[in-house]
């Protein structure tokens, strides 16, 4: 997947590989300053092998094999709690590529989990932007699903006619799902963090109210709507961990009619629901299903600090499988306009794994210990 070249992007690429440079100045300057002290203080040659051994050892990933399941284990697992349901085979799915910001990461991460997820349910999935959405892209698609994110960077980051296109969509019979920030600009109205919004795609005429009382970062238990008037959620857990990070409840307006997927157990809130707009439908969920946090199915870490044994997935194709069977079919073109996403080039965001940073600290001290021991020599 690629997307076009930004000129802020490559603005933030390049003041982000400065700081770098002048990161390893600093380490360099600090390495002879070290090696200067040690000299000066005759540190004996054994007290410092003694410190580069355990450094080096410290370098090298702490992981104990026989606790990690392989990847067909991971999937077993999950498909041994979905045995009655199908897959979206035939179903095709445009993921939203959304903004980018080199100082946050969510939006690639979310982009990342659900790509997986709906690759995972045999979903053919095309990541699409703003460009492709103002030239008709949509109506190759019957599910549209945009990652997470801050709401009002989503609202700007799709323009005014994105916004349009997105609704005139859905009223034709297409299905939208947005989860966190995408689920909340899908409200009309939010009071979030001690202020009021308002959203202009409003698929949803109500209020989405934020919980900080229940934590920034959580897992947290959902009661799941077994009697649900929409999808057949029957055969579905009775209740399901999810994560939550800084999350909301939905309040709908009076004449506003929803379907209650989940409520949050911590107050009874609803945290997923579904609608109906025009012809399509709707279904937004606060809490992040995408991430499977004990498993790399999901094909990221960036939430695997968090111990989440149930799986959301098995949950959600339930839910799209409704979505796509309960409104006509939009699906008139598998193309449009000039371009595509697939012709552009990728600007992806810098990063170095810890054990990386580990050994080349390791190593570089071991070139201090070396032109110690030969100067001494």
């Amino acid at each position: 997947m690629k997307k076009r070249l930004r000129y802020w992007d490559i603005i933030c690429e390049n003041t982000l590989l400065t700081a770098m440079r002048c990161s390893l100045d600093l380490i360099l300057i600090f390495l002879r300053v070290v090696a200067r002290v040690i000299i000066r203080m005759r540190i004996s040659n054994t007290f410092i092998t003694a410190i580069l051994a355990c450094l080096i050892v410290m370098s090298f990933p702490m992981t104990d094999s026989s606790m990690i399941d392989t990847p067909a284990e991971q999937y077993d697992a999950i498909q041994d709690v979905n045995q009655a349901n199908t897959d979206l085979s035939g179903i095709r799915v445009a993921l939203y590529e959304s903004y980018y910001s080199s100082l946050d990461s969510r939006v690639e991460e979310s982009r990342t989990a659900l790509y997986n997820m709906l690759s995972w349910m045999n979903a053919t999935v095309e990541i699409i932007n703003r460009t492709d959405i103002e030239l008709g892209a949509l109506w190759a698609f019957e599910v549209f699903v945009i990652p997470e994110g801050l709401g009002p960077n989503i609202e700007s980051n799709l323009g005014t006619d994105g916004l349009e296109a997105i609704r005139a969509w859905v009223k034709a019979g297409g299905s939208y799902i947005g989860v966190r920030g995408s689920s909340s600009i899908a409200v009309t109205d939010g009071n979030f963090e001690g202020r009021h919004e308002s959203f202009r795609l409003g698929l949803i005429n109500g209020t989405s109210v934020g919980m900080p009382d229940l934590g920034y970062i959580v897992v947290t238990p959902l009661e799941i709507n077994q009697e649900c008037t929409g999808p057949d959620l029957s055969t579905m857990p009775s209740q399901l961990n999810v994560l939550f990070r800084t999350g909301r409840y939905f309040e709908p307006d009076p004449g506003q009619e929803v379907i209650c997927i989940a409520n949050y157990s911590y107050n009874n809130k609803p945290a997923m629901i579904a609608s109906n707009y025009g012809e399509g439908n709707v279904f937004i969920s606060s809490p992040q299903f995408e991430y499977e946090e004990n498993n790399d199915l999901d094909g990221t870490t960036y939430m695997d600090r968090y111990s989440d044994e149930d799986s959301e997935w098995p949950l959600i194709m339930n839910i799209i499988q409704w979505q796509v069977d309960s409104s006509p079919t939009v699906m008139n073109t598998t193309t449009w306009g000039l371009t595509t996403t697939t012709n552009a080039t990728v600007i992806e965001p810098l990063t170095f794994p810890t054990e990386l940073v580990l050994t080349g600290t390791a190593i570089g001290i071991c070139l201090i210990a070396l032109v110690i021991f030969f100067k001494r020599r």
